[in-house]
């Protein structure tokens, strides 16, 4: 096998590790080589990728758009089995390219202000002594360039692709290849695509800003998508672990990039840095079988049902259907329907505990319909008359299933416009296929795999920080007299409650809870900080309940409610909840100072959408070891950062304090509370 003009094959380069080891200066990266010879391809032209602290980083770039920054390797000859796995923290899964919604003058303006904690002196001062100055010109620049009046370039919604492409700068990743594709999903955050039939089938929405591990398997034709992140996260595998996100049949290149690629990095103005943790690319044996991580998988072929292999068996009670167990769950199926000239209909059964409990997925010449049949009486899902069996059309038809979501797909469109949220019967494992023998319709290549397979050994990877605290050290669930927070000593642990910063109070209410001071008429005046001291510098895990102020949107109530890890007052970050009429979805922040100075505009956000409501008691989780910050909400992990990617020549931040904030960002709560904070190492 001779060598490719523009690199080599598969076979002389069949496994590249890259754990970007060696830094780089921004603008040196492309064309560099990985610690195994591999090079480092791509197109980066503004100079903007660089590599430190263990990752490669992409810093925003003034002009959004494809083909201008990104990472590539190979080309590769498409080999099943050839997995490409990426490890990445995207910036901002909800970045999108387009223009600052206030004047210039009123963007300037709030920078230097800031979140109105320090005067604009003080400000001035220590931007001047601080290392931030670097990169400033290049921000008012990108915000020039980015006002309505000056913003003259298309509107970018997806912003991140990662996958098997066939050029090392793709001008269009959404038409091109086997890829993963980032949509920007507004107050759900971030919307997972995949290239799937010739389109981008949207997998699942509320995406959250955490490491994820991208996992690409090629087929002889088309390929097999995994996704992962920490244990918790929504949509996705749990490391070790990964889940099965779509299957393409479609895609035939046979000369294809690995590659990492970004369109728009922040939103209206905001940037933030995206981090690429290590690239992977392996021909994994057991990963190159047609069916591969299938638990129950049969060619089926010319004799149709009636060449079913051995574990299937008919239900009487459904003439056509025929079921098998797998074992567990399945978390997504698919098969290849060939429609025939007359009237007909195929279909799959998942969920199935019996022929009276289970889910039915019908497609017919005359449109789609959803059932979900308990003890044997069927009820009507959902109905689509627009997506139908087309006479002598080759269909493929999938579900996406991970339990608390369901997704049905013909050719990588997603029928009833919607996702599905529905647990019946979640726990079956039966799965099955339909064909109704009149009409000449054919199936074939029916696969079902389970939610979750173990993460190839060849391409796994160093797991995303995450630790949580196991010993109680403070502890207050605000019981006792009314009156202010300050000077009252936790439940638990030593020290009083002191307000460390602003000029607000928090007030207890006699009723366990520790309310703001505020009104709609009156709201919370800055940024207001309420500590006990602690004495583990190196970690800290706090948890608190927070109710927003309010009872439903409209009438106009604000919550700011985080908590908080002080050094001093020059050095602390901060995680607060931002929730407010002004836009369909709440979002939880970072926001970091450090040598005096706050960049409000590199502060770090995640959409939740409603899980954070008026008059809702909400769980909000921040624990870190000074590195690394990790966000949970209810449980979920929602955000993390290391503050390497915030900052590269950061140190650590030492916690000498704990607490809660009451934020200002872009206005003031009205009347939150907070109940049983919780501070654990």
């Amino acid at each position: 096998m001779s060598k490719s003009r523009s690199g080599p094959t598969a076979r002389e380069a069949a496994r590249v590790i890259d754990t970007f080891s060696e830094d780089c200066a921004p603008g040196t990266v492309v064309g560099t080589k990985t610690a195994n010879g591999a090079i480092r391809r791509g197109s980066d032209a503004e100079r903007r990728i660089g590599i430190d602290n263990g990752a490669a980083r992409f810093e925003p770039v003034v002009t959004p758009g494809w083909g201008r920054q990104g990472l590539a390797y190979g080309p590769f000859e498409r080999t099943p089995g050839l997995v490409l796995a990426v490890a990445v923290t995207n910036g901002h899964n909800t970045s999108q390219g387009g223009p600052i919604p206030e004047h210039i003058v009123k963007r300037y303006w709030q920078w230097a202000v800031g979140p109105h904690v320090d005067p604009v002196v003080t400000r001035a001062i220590a931007w001047a002594k601080g290392p931030r100055r670097k990169g400033t010109l290049r921000r008012l620049l990108w915000w020039l360039r980015s006002t309505k009046r000056a913003y003259r370039l298309p509107l970018h919604n997806e912003n991140l692709a990662v996958g098997w492409f066939t050029s090392e700068s793709p001008a269009d990743p959404l038409n091109d290849g086997c890829g993963f594709i980032v949509h920007a999903a507004l107050g759900d955050n971030g919307e997972l695509w995949v290239r799937a039939a010739g389109r981008c089938l949207a997998a699942f929405r509320r995406m959250q800003n955490l490491q994820i591990l991208y996992v690409v398997v090629l087929r002889r034709r088309g390929a097999v998508y995994y996704a992962a992140a920490m244990d918790g996260a929504h949509g996705l595998g749990a490391i070790p672990n990964m889940r099965p996100i779509a299957i393409d049949t479609s895609n035939a290149e046979e000369k294809l990039y690995a590659g990492i690629h970004q369109c728009a990095l922040g939103q209206i103005g905001f940037r933030v840095d995206t981090r690429v943790h290590s690239v992977h690319i392996e021909r994994v044996p057991e990963l190159a079988d047609p069916f591969s991580t299938a638990h129950v998988f049969d060619p089926l072929g010319p004799a149709g049902l009636a060449g079913l292999g051995s574990g299937w068996r008919f239900l009487p009670e459904r003439p056509g259907l025929a079921v098998r167990d797998a074992g567990k769950p399945s978390g997504l199926l698919h098969v290849i329907v060939e429609a025939g000239d007359g009237p007909t209909a195929a279909g799959l059964a998942w969920r199935v505990h019996d022929a009276a409990n289970l889910w039915l997925f019908q497609v017919t010449c005359a449109g789609c319909t959803l059932h979900r049949v308990e003890n044997g009486a069927g009820v009507e899902v959902a109905r689509d008359a627009k997506r139908r069996l087309a006479p002598g059309a080759v269909h493929a038809v999938q579900i996406l299933d991970t339990g608390e979501q369901l997704g049905i797909y013909i050719d990588g469109e997603r029928l009833f416009d919607a996702w599905l949220e529905d647990m019946t019967f979640a726990d079956a494992s039966g799965v099955g296929v339909l064909l109704d023998p009149v009409g000449g319709t054919r199936m074939r290549d029916f696969e079902a795999h389970p939610r979750q397979v173990p993460i190839p050994e060849g391409v796994r990877f160093h797991p995303p920080w995450r630790r949580l605290g196991s010993r109680s050290c403070l502890a207050d669930a605000f019981q006792g007299a009314a009156g202010d927070l300050s000077g009252r000593a936790p439940d638990v642990g030593a020290g009083r409650w002191e307000r460390t910063l602003g000029s607000g109070h928090l007030d207890l209410d006699g009723a366990g809870r520790a309310r703001v001071r505020a009104s709609l008429e009156k709201p919370n005046p800055g940024r207001t900080i309420y500590t006990l001291p602690w004495e583990q510098p190196g970690f800290a895990d706090l948890q608190v309940t927070v109710t927003a102020s309010g009872e439903r949107r409209g009438q106009g109530h604000r919550c700011r409610c985080g908590l908080v890890l002080w050094q001093d007052r020059d050095n602390y970050v901060i995680s607060s909840i931002w929730n407010e009429d002004d836009y369909q979805g709440s979002s939880i922040a970072l926001f970091v100072k450090r040598h005096g100075f706050e960049e409000l505009y590199d502060a770090i956000w995640t959409m939740v959408s409603d899980r954070i409501d008026w008059g809702r008691a909400s769980r909000i989780r921040l624990a870190s070891d000074g590195r690394n910050f990790l966000v949970l909400i209810d449980g979920e992990p929602v955000l993390q950062r290391a503050m390497a990617d915030i900052y590269p020549g950061d140190p650590p931040l030492r916690i000498t304090r704990v607490g809660l904030v009451v934020n200002w960002e872009w206005g003031n709560d009205t009347g939150s509370s907070f109940a049983s904070f919780e501070a654990s190492a």
